[in-house]
Formats: C-alpha cells, sequence, structure tokens
C-alpha cells in the first residue's frame, strides 16, 4: 500500500512537472505559432482592423528580392559552418579525451564561451573583429598578412559570423568527450593488436560509433543557427553591409515592426518553420542513408 502511494506521488509529482512544461511551450511556442499563420493570411498593421488577404501575403513574400536574399544568406550560414562545427567539437574532445594533469582546466576553457550571453559575446565579437584595433586583425598584420575589415565588408562579414560561432563549441564538445568516453577500451586494443593506426582507428572504428551523437548534433544546430542568429547578426551588423548578413529572422522583424506588415511577416515566419522543417527532414534522410543511428541500439530512428 505504502509503495503504491509512493508510486502515486512519484507519477503526480512527474505529471506537474511535465504538465508546467507542456503549459510553457504550448503559451510561448504553439500558440504563437497558429496565430502567426492565421495572420498570415489577412493584412494587419496593429492599428486598423485585420483584413482578409488570401494567399497573397505569401505571394508578396516569395516575389520579395530582399525575401530569396534572406534565405541564401541563411543557408549559407549553415551548410558549410554546422558540418565544421560538428566536427570541430569532436576533433576538440577527441584531443582532450585522454587524462592528465590540466585537462580539467582545458576542458572548462573550451566550455566557458557558452556561458556568456550571446548578446555579450556578439559585443565582444565587434571588438575582436575590429578592423582597426581588434586582435584578430593586429595578429594578421604582426605575421605579415592584410587583414580584411571583416563586419563592414560584404565579402567577409559572413566569414566572421561564421569564425564567431565557432567559440560556441563547447556544449557539442562536452557531448563528444561523453560519446567518445562511452566507447569500451577493449574496441580500440583489438583494432591495435590488428595493427591499425591512430588515423585508421578513429576513421573505421570511432567515427561510425560516435556518428549517431554527431547526427543530433547537427540536428540541433541547424535548427538553433535559423533562429538565435538573429541576435547575434542584429548586434553587429544589421542585416548589413549591403544586405550581406540580412537573413530570414531579420527579413521577418522587419515586416512586423518596421514596416507594420505582420500578415508579411506571419508569412515569412511560416516558410522559416517550413525551412526547419525541409532541412531536419534532409538530413534525416541523408543520416538514413549511411545508416547512421537507425537501428535500435541507438537514439535516431
Amino acid at each position: 500500500m505504502s509503495s503504491i502511494r509512493r508510486l502515486l506521488s512519484y507519477n503526480t509529482g512527474v505529471r506537474l512537472i511535465l504538465g508546467g512544461y507542456l503549459v510553457g511551450v504550448g503559451l510561448l511556442l504553439f500558440v504563437p505559432a497558429v496565430l502567426s499563420f492565421a495572420l498570415a493570411f489577412f493584412q494587419y498593421d496593429s492599428l486598423s482592423p485585420p483584413r482578409w488577404m488570401g494567399t497573397l501575403n505569401f505571394m508578396l513574400v516569395y516575389s520579395d528580392e530582399l525575401f530569396r536574399l534572406s534565405i541564401q544568406n541563411a543557408l549559407a550560414l549553415i551548410i558549410l559552418p554546422v558540418p565544421l562545427r560538428v566536427f570541430g567539437a569532436l576533433l576538440v574532445a577527441r584531443l582532450m579525451q585522454r587524462e592528465s594533469r590540466f585537462i580539467g582546466w582545458f576542458r572548462a576553457a573550451v566550455y566557458l564561451p557558452n556561458t556568456i550571453p550571446v548578446a555579450a559575446f556578439a559585443v565582444a565579437g565587434l571588438w575582436i573583429f575590429n578592423p582597426l584595433y581588434g586582435p584578430v586583425n593586429l595578429l594578421l598584420t604582426a605575421v605579415g598578412l592584410a587583414p580584411p575589415a571583416w563586419f563592414v565588408d560584404p565579402l567577409w562579414a559572413k566569414p566572421a559570423l561564421i569564425l564567431l560561432t565557432f567559440w560556441s563549441i563547447g556544449e557539442g564538445f562536452l557531448v563528444c568527450l561523453a560519446a567518445l568516453q562511452d566507447i569500451p577500451a577493449e574496441v580500440s586494443d583489438a583494432a591495435k593488436v590488428d595493427g591499425a593506426g591512430p588515423l585508421t582507428t578513429f576513421v573505421t572504428i570511432t567515427l561510425p560509433l560516435v556518428a549517431p551523437t554527431l547526427a543530433l548534433l547537427a540536428f540541433r544546430d541547424i535548427i538553433l543557427t535559423l533562429q538565435n542568429a538573429f541576435v547575434t547578426i542584429t548586434l553587429t551588423t544589421g542585416g548589413g553591409p549591403y544586405y550581406a548578413t540580412f537573413t530570414l529572422p531579420l527579413f521577418i522583424h522587419e515586416q512586423a515592426f518596421d514596416l507594420l506588415a505582420f500578415g508579411v511577416a506571419g508569412a515569412g515566419l511560416w516558410v522559416l518553420y517550413v525551412l526547419t522543417g525541409l532541412l531536419v527532414i534532409g538530413l534525416y534522410y541523408i543520416v538514413r542513408a549511411w545508416d547512421i543511428g537507425i537501428t535500435d541500439e541507438t537514439f535516431i530512428v
């Protein structure tokens, strides 16, 4: 009887915790998403009553050159940078896998940038990549290279944003480190007995074993980059120079709060949802084609 009471109490506690979480998700994510979808079919500027427009807002979004440019810029921040960040996190985790005297300090140093708020990190990026007195350009000048103008140069603004995101690989680093430490030592020992070198062991044994973890990190990175890049871009370039870093979230923000075209912004927001879904589905089929993480023992089904 007492165990049943404890079980009921435990289940009730779990339901209360999950219920609060689901209520928050529903109010902050699901309800705004549904309202934005409904708003996408109206002309609404928050000053006058909404007027039915049908699918005109979606046609306006599709015909806008800035909208197409914003999608191209958003994809440019994902297609190459996401794999580089994921494999960069794996490489750093592999280098710091072995225990040594100060390894804990080094691991903490890799994760430390993740504790800094995105806004503060973006402001720090303005100093790091300052074309006149930033440490990156001072270092390039010291070794005899011509430093670029970074955030004020349309050609170098996106590379500067991509380099800035590499400082926040700490979470991926921790996940990769846990995945590497979960590999039994007997597997590597057997490879050494068979004559495999470190590179062969990493490519043929370690990489396939941690591939489900890398796929999961890639899923997460794609979703976060499409949304969280808004703060960094707003504080560093504002979408410039010459719209070189103008991404889809900035297009939505401009339509809603600068032009008061909330219907067009709602249509753009749902394009962002669909784009995120298509990228995730595309990555899923790539993972499935490579037979990564689709067994019962792994977590990607």
